[in-house]
C-alpha cells in the first residue's frame, strides 16, 4: 500500500474510532489528526472537510460490509447465500467496531443524503439475495419483509454484542441460533 493510501486509511480508522468513543460532541479534526499521527492538512486534503471526513467514514463502513456480504453471494444455492450473508454482517461488525458503531449508533444522524445511499444499496443488495432464496424456495413473506426480519434481527444481537450488553455464551452459536431459526421459520 502507498503511503498516501496509508495516511488516508489512518485518517478514517482515527475518525472512526473517535466518532464511535466520542460521539460527534467530541469529534474534531484536529482529534483525528493527532490520533492518526498526522496533521490536520491530510484531512482536508482528502476529506475537504469534517462533514466530508464524517461522511467518508460512513462510506468506508459500508464499502466493508458489502465487500464482505458480495464475496457470499450469487452461489447456485441462494440460501446458503441468504445465511452467509447474514454471518458476514456480524464479521464484519467485530472486525470494524467503529466503523459499524457510527454507520448504525450514536444517534449520529450528520450524514449527507447522498451518502445515506450507500447504505440503501447495501440494503438494497441483501434484498436481492433474499429475492433469489424466494423464486428458488417460496418464502412465507415477500423478500423484502423477510429481508428486513432477518436484518433487523441479526442488527439487534450484533448491537448487543457490541456494547457488550445481553448473554455472554457464545454468541457466534446464538447468532448462528438467531439466523437459522428465523430463515426456517421464513421458510415454514
Amino acid at each position: 500500500m502507498s503511503a498516501p493510501a496509508d495516511v488516508r486509511t489512518a485518517t478514517l480508522d482515527a475518525a472512526a474510532h473517535l466518532l464511535a468513543t466520542e460521539g460527534p460532541r467530541g469529534f474534531t479534526v484536529r482529534g483525528v489528526a493527532a490520533a492518526a499521527g498526522g496533521s490536520t492538512i491530510a484531512v482536508y486534503h482528502y476529506f475537504t472537510d469534517k462533514q466530508g471526513l464524517i461522511d467518508a467514514v460512513y462510506v468506508e463502513g459500508h464499502r466493508r460490509l458489502r465487500s464482505a456480504q458480495e464475496a457470499q453471494r450469487f452461489s447456485d444455492d441462494p440460501e446458503r447465500d441468504v445465511r452467509a450473508a447474514c454471518l458476514a454482517y456480524r464479521e464484519i461488525a467485530l472486525a470494524y467496531p467503529d466503523y459499524f458503531l457510527v454507520m448504525f449508533g450514536h444517534g449520529l444522524d450528520r450524514f449527507t443524503t447522498d451518502v445515506r445511499a450507500t447504505g440503501r444499496d447495501n440494503y438494497g443488495g441483501f434484498i436481492e439475495v433474499m429475492r433469489r432464496w424466494n423464486a428458488r424456495a417460496p418464502l412465507r413473506v415477500d423478500p423484502e419483509s423477510a429481508a428486513y426480519t432477518l436484518w433487523a434481527a441479526g442488527h439487534g444481537m450484533v448491537m448487543l454484542e457490541l456494547t457488550d450488553n445481553g448473554p455472554h455464551e457464545d454468541r457466534s452459536a446464538q447468532y448462528d441460533t438467531l439466523i437459522d431459526t428465523l430463515m426456517r421459520g421464513l421458510t415454514a
